[in-house]
């Protein structure tokens, strides 16, 4: 391929004129097929007369086409050309020395291409790989030495995390980290860009190399010293900065990047390997002589570094990076769990607290300009942050939480005079003389700790009435924007203090209604936030009802204003309260929350269609408040039911959004948008017009992507199903479209047995609500479950069992006569019937126990000569399955009962989780020099596992669980399933209405009256026991009849 036509190309595609360049990237898309493509653009880009623009157009489009082509996937073949074999190891062959050849812009572009190829061909397409860089690291050429450290660092990359491929990176750290920690070490000393990069580069690989395991050559003590070292220089480096101009762009220099990653790896060592109160129970024994060379050798020198770095940049002598100050707020975190890093660090504390971590809980210059410039990212990264892990403010904050929950006796002391000096200074200092910020910082601090002053053993709970009128609600007023909203925060954070008067209370209610109509958006986001647990005091409550429209419309408007999904989950809390009273103004409610939802998604569509400048947790931020709002919808749905014609009315407004993100396959939001739909019908106990116009709109959902999504469409199906049973009984489409998603599901490899438990409950829905209107689909329903059942090792799970024999259950139910054909027609009934058989003591709920009775009776209600010949021998071994079944079901009706009072107590629940300490735990005896945190610090994790094992053994009593239960007759075929299944507390199904035992009584005289044959063939089996049994079940129906007969 000539070289110059192709760089008139790509100088053609910077070219104004729009008509050129679309003509351009039309041949470049025609080109790129051809042979020798990559490699002419890996010429190109090595060639030094040729452009910067023009190089950077070819590495882009170099880059794109190893991106979308190199895995040679059957997807990406359908999309784009293949690249061919012989390009691919030329490409391999040229790319280092392009690297090599290319201005740093451009290395970036083709270090990524490299990790791309390294995933698909490396080692095995590849192996001399290993070979080239060892050649390059050990080179006296600089920037061929930069060249390999770029390489080596994608390799480590790509096997990072791959336990299976652990070797790979354990075989680079053994062979080419010597010389590494050589480049690093003699680089360290210069102050040349390249130097620094390659020390950025060094570290980096290193940091790579211990994210799921550390090297056993990297536990040689020699290595950590040698390591070590050169990390500590890098940390001391004095780095020249204008304090005037230096800014957080500049942490993007290779200096202060190579001080970062220096900090990162000492982090990772320490918290992953080297901490022993850190260590997992597991790694203990096999990280623990590294932690202990750690933290003897090496771990008091890196805590002297990291405080003289908080000192210099308290002083202004060193800058550090927020992300440098969040790593070494995690690093300090760390050592206040081990008892030997305590020991070093606890002199240290005041000062940790009042200069460093301080300073970073004020209000700062950033936060202001983040006010002023964007007050929604300014709320958004307040209330909610998607990642805050490493945050400067955040992890500031945690540290002190973490001094005063691990080290509350050495310190909490001091922070609380550190927060009283400041809320001293700014009360008694004159109005115009006083800092806000540092008052923002104080209450900051106070409301980080509030999980453990706020507490009912907190040492200070008797000041806590004081401090919140005193400190907290004056500033409600503050003349300070953000000193109002952290006043707002902070007493949300203290909502649990009770005063004395309760008409307080009430007057602070009305401070923080007045500021929902605050001129900065950030003051009525946090007062909209401080309502929300002000509605649990039933006297405030009233005093909201009262103004509960206009609180509304504040919280609609905020929805308009920031997407955020701490605000929609606020208001969803209030229709849940205020369910009685939001029926006048639900339209309003519901068309503006629609509205809301549309307009976030336009937002989102258009931040999707260039996602090179669009940031990803913006479109993350933006879904994760759609799907807010449609859950804020579900609730006002489902809190409307005792108002059917307002909730049709709504459906008018909302399930134009349902269609919205079903037809535009907008998955994300699948799980809200059914069950909005599921509340719609669930509300009414109905199929509105409205709701059947959406049914065509599923199906097609479900055929384009939806299978992955039948677990969140089967409420809805169930519905349609449940609540439109003529509509399915008399329209064949629908009944089409029913059997086969239920078919598909079936069918397809795509899902797994949850999925088909799926199909199967569709399946009953339709045979239990359409007795006797559906028997064209009974066939096809026993098929599906007898392709199973009739299949060695075809089913994995006992719920997919018992849902698939419970098919033929509720067919045999349904109608008998139908059933028993199809299985006899296909030499079907031997089989199935003895996989029934042999599984009835599976059949542990209520519901299956109870259709378990009624297949069975309803086979022995056939008239014998109806009856196939596999069956007539057997009618006796029937008839004592559902003696089987009874002598287990009323046990299963009282444990059912027992357990759904359990799970309704909610007060005995919280109750229980009170007793096992639901609080922070103040030990009068604690003492931190004592103190031994080298067993870890999972005492939280404990109570927590305490209090699950205390319900699990309620429920387990409940059940009147038996280690030693008898499978009685008939056992189980294997005990190769999982557990039994959990009672569904929330199934309603027309089984309800039946009563067992008047039943089986009812069918019995039938029986005995209508079909003789089979009354004397189950009969004359029937031992003395088994015979008095059946006397007892017709007592017990005789007695819950006339109980019946009494209600």
């Amino acid at each position: 391929m000539e070289l110059q036509s192709l760089v008139g190309l790509f100088d053609s595609t910077l070219h104004p004129d729009p008509s050129v360049r679309q003509n351009a990237e039309k041949q470049l898309q025609q080109l790129e097929s051809q042979e020798g493509f990559l490699t002419t653009l890996l010429q190109m880009i090595g060639t030094a007369d040729i452009g910067i623009g023009t190089k950077q157009a070819a590495s882009i489009y170099f880059k794109n086409r190893i991106r979308r082509s190199w895995s040679g996937s059957n997807r990406a073949l359908e999309q784009y050309p293949a690249i061919s074999e012989g390009e691919r190891t030329l490409t391999k062959e040229n790319i280092l020395g392009a690297i090599y050849s290319s201005p740093q812009a451009i290395k970036r572009q083709l270090t990524e291409c490299l990790g791309v190829i390294l995933k698909f061909d490396f080692p095995e397409k590849w192996s001399q790989l290993t070979v080239q860089i060892k050649e390059l690291v050990h080179a006296q050429d600089a920037q061929k030495v930069y060249t390999g450290l770029l390489a080596m660092l994608e390799v480590i990359k790509v096997f990072r995390y791959s336990v299976p491929n652990r070797e790979v990176v354990d075989e680079i750290a053994k062979e080419l980290f010597p010389q590494v920690q050589k480049i690093a070490a003699d680089a360290v000393s210069s102050n040349d860009d390249l130097a620094m990069r390659m020390v950025w580069i060094s570290f980096k690989s290193y940091y790579n190399c211990i994210q799921s395991g550390i090297p056993t050559s990297f536990k040689e003590p020699e290595n950590l010293v040698a390591w070590g070292t050169c990390f500590i220089k890098m940390i001391e480096k004095p780095i020249a900065f204008d304090r005037e101009t230096i800014s957080e762009d500049s942490a993007q220099e290779p200096a202060w990047k190579a001080k970062k990653w220096a900090i990162r790896s000492v982090n990772r060592l320490y918290c992953r390997y080297g901490n022993p109160a850190l260590l997992p129970a597991g790694n203990a024994k096999k990280h623990g002589a590294f932690a202990k060379l750690f933290t003897a050798n090496f771990l008091p020198q890196i805590l002297q570094v990291y405080l003289k770095q908080i000192e210099g940049f308290t002083t202004g002598h060193v800058w550090m990076s927020l992300r440098v100050r969040g790593l070494i707020s995690q690093f300090l975190a760390d050592c206040v769990k081990e008892k030997s890093a305590w020991k070093l660090l606890k002199p240290h504390v005041e000062g940790i607290v009042s200069h460093f971590i301080f300073p970073q809980m004020c209000f700062s210059e950033a936060d202001q300009e983040l006010w002023e410039d964007n007050p929604v990212e300014y709320v958004q990264k307040r209330i909610d942050p998607i990642d805050d892990f490493g945050v400067a403010n955040i992890a500031a904050s945690n540290l002190l939480v973490d001094f005063a929950i691990d080290r509350k006796k050495a310190t909490l002391s001091i922070i609380l005079d550190f927060v009283n000096k400041v809320l001293a200074t700014y009360s008694q200092s004159p109005e115009d003389a006083r800092d806000p910020r540092s008052k923002d910082g104080a209450l900051n601090m106070m409301g980080a700790l509030c999980s453990v002053l706020g507490s009912r053993k907190s040492p200070i709970a008797d000041k806590l009435q004081d401090f919140v009128l005193t400190h907290i609600v004056p500033e409600f007023t503050s003349k300070y924007g953000f000193l109002r909203a952290r006043a707002l925060d902070t007493f949300c954070r203290y909502s649990n203090v009770e005063f004395s008067d309760k008409r307080i209370l009430g007057s602070v209610f009305e401070s923080v209604f007045t500021l929902l109509n605050d001129p900065e958006l950030p003051v009525r986001v946090h007062a909209a936030l401080a309502l929300q647990p002000m509605i649990e005091n039933v006297e405030i409550r009233d005093i909201i009802a009262q103004h509960l429209p206009n609180v509304m419309q504040v919280f609609l408007n905020l929805t308009n204003e920031i997407d955020s999904d701490t605000i929609t989950h606020v208001i969803e809390e209030f229709v849940e309260v205020f369910a009685d009273k939001m029926a006048p103004f639900a339209l309003q409610l519901g068309q503006q929350l629609c509205d809301t939802f549309m307009r976030v998604m336009g937002d989102t569509a258009v931040s999707t269609q260039d996602m090179s400048s669009t940031d990803i947790e913006d479109i993350s931020d933006k879904t994760m408040a759609a799907a807010g709002v449609l859950k804020t919808l579900g609730t006002l749905v489902i809190n409307l039911e005792s108002s059917p014609e307002v909730v049709y009315r709504l459906e008018e407004v909302v399930f134009p959004v349902v269609r919205y993100v079903l037809e535009q396959r907008l998955i994300d939001l699948y799980d809200e948008v059914f069950e909005i739909l599921d509340c719609c019908m669930f509300s009414v106990k109905s199929v509105s017009p409205n709701a059947w116009s959406l049914f065509g709109t599923i199906y097609d959902c479900f055929k384009n992507d939806g299978i992955d999504f039948i677990e969140e469409m089967l409420p809805s199906l169930d519905n349609y199903v449940s609540y439109g049973t003529d509509i399915v009984a008399s329209n064949s489409d629908v009944q089409a479209r029913l059997f086969d998603i239920i078919e598909t599901v079936m069918k397809s490899e795509r899902v797994g047995e949850n999925d088909r438990v799926c199909a199967c409950k569709l399946t009953e829905a339709i045979m239990l609500h359409g007795r006797g209107k559906v028997d064209g689909m009974i066939p096809g329903f026993i098929s599906l479950a007898a392709a199973y059942l009739l299949v060695a090792d075809a089913i994995q799970t006992s719920a997919f069992l018992i849902y698939s024999l419970e098919v033929i259950l509720n067919a045999l139910h349904y109608n008998p006569v139908i059933t028993l054909n199809v299985l006899e027609q296909y030499k079907w009934t031997e089989g199935i019937f003895t996989r029934l058989m042999q599984n009835v003591s599976k059949f542990t709920r209520v519901h299956d126990k109870k259709l378990l009775i009624l297949g069975l009776v309803a086979v022995l209600s056939v008239p014998a000569e109806q009856l196939p010949a596999p069956l007539q021998g057997g009618l006796g071994q029937l008839f004592e399955g559902i003696l089987q079944t009874f002598r287990t079901y009323g046990t299963a009706v009282e444990a059912r009962n027992t357990v759904e009072k359990l799970y309704e107590s909610d007060d005995d629940l919280d109750e229980d989780y009170d007793n096992l300490g639901n609080e922070f735990e103040w030990d009068e005896n604690d003492d931190d020099e004592a103190a031994d945190f080298e067993n870890g610090d999972d005492d939280a994790d404990d109570m927590e596992n305490e209090f699950l094992k205390h319900l699990a053994g309620k429920a387990s009593k409940a059940l009147g669980s038996d280690d030693d239960d008898d499978d009685g007759a008939f056992g189980s075929e294997d005990d190769d399933y999982d557990a039994g299944l959990e009672e569904e507390f929330s199934l309603e199904t027309p089984l309800d209405s039946i009563n067992a035992y008047v039943f089986f009584q009812d069918k019995f005289a039938e029986i005995q009256n209508t079909n003789q044959a089979v009354y004397n063939a189950i009969v004359q089996g029937l031992n003395q026991e088994s015979s008095h049994y059946v006397q007892t079940l017709i007592e017990e129906a005789n007695k819950q009849r006339a109980e019946q007969a009494i209600l």
